[in-house]
């Protein structure tokens, strides 16, 4: 389906598996069947995020099949673009930064999430707070980045620093790791899922039980499926940033 604002695109994952395979119960997890389910929903959601992150919209003339728009897709051809090299980056560098991004007259830095790969996490984390949680330094001691706090949101760890542009909130993401991205800024309010949605039929993430089985197929085994359809869409692109 085709808006003026993007694309949307449909993700699959199929779980099989024979009847007898169903009812044999093994040592270690007598249960396979579910065992597997586990991991297959995990595996639909690791594919969704892919695509979110890395995706680019395109949509192929011969078999119709459609891709939505991607975050760093997005903010590379239209957002704001930084450069992060650990080993040189400093922190005034990067404080020159979120001053460039973070501007109050089109960004607001608590509507913003920070995805960061492992090693930006890790070098944020020494900048903001290792030293003084681990040195004793006295508690009149100042940090323009300093690490204030952590919390949970929908299940993912958030670090809250402190900075004299308002506080990141910086969540590590293992997507960015061995890519040419070290980190992300999102502004949440800037962006949306849009599942497609239309007549009665909602296309967001859907488990369809028994779409292959013995009883209507002839075939020994069991077969569900997890179906998404949906696309990303991004506005105001001076309020996301990339850092490569």
């Amino acid at each position: 389906y085709s808006t003026n604002m993007g694309l949307t695109q449909i993700w699959k994952t199929s779980m099989a598996m024979t009847n007898t395979a169903r009812a044999t119960s093994l040592k270690y997890d007598s249960n396979e069947w579910a065992r597997i389910w586990k991991e297959k929903l995990v595996e639909h959601k690791w594919d969704l995020e892919t695509s979110l992150l890395f995706g680019s919209q395109y949509e192929d003339s011969n078999s119709g099949i459609q891709y939505t728009q991607g975050a760093i897709d997005y903010i590379s051809q239209y957002g704001n673009q930084f450069s992060l090299t650990i080993a040189t980056k400093t922190a005034d560098d990067f404080l020159d930064d979120m001053s460039n991004y973070l501007d109050p007259r089109y960004n607001q830095s608590n509507a913003t999430i920070f995805f960061c790969n492992t090693a930006v996490y890790n070098w944020l984390h020494k900048l903001g707070g290792y030293f003084k949680n681990n040195l004793e330094i006295s508690s009149n001691f100042r940090s323009d980045l300093a690490l204030t706090g952590k919390k949970k949101v929908f299940g993912v760890d958030i670090s809250t620093f402190s900075t004299p542009y308002g506080d990141m909130n910086v969540a590590r993401n293992i997507h960015l790791d061995g890519t040419n991205i070290k980190m992300i800024g999102i502004n949440m309010k800037n962006c949306a899922w849009r599942p497609l949605v239309g007549n009665g039929i909602n296309r967001d993430t859907s488990v369809y039980v028994g779409v292959q089985t013995l009883e209507n197929s002839g075939v020994d085994r069991r077969v569900d499926l997890i179906l998404t359809e949906g696309g990303m869409e991004w506005q105001m692109a001076q309020s996301h940033a990339v850092w490569t």
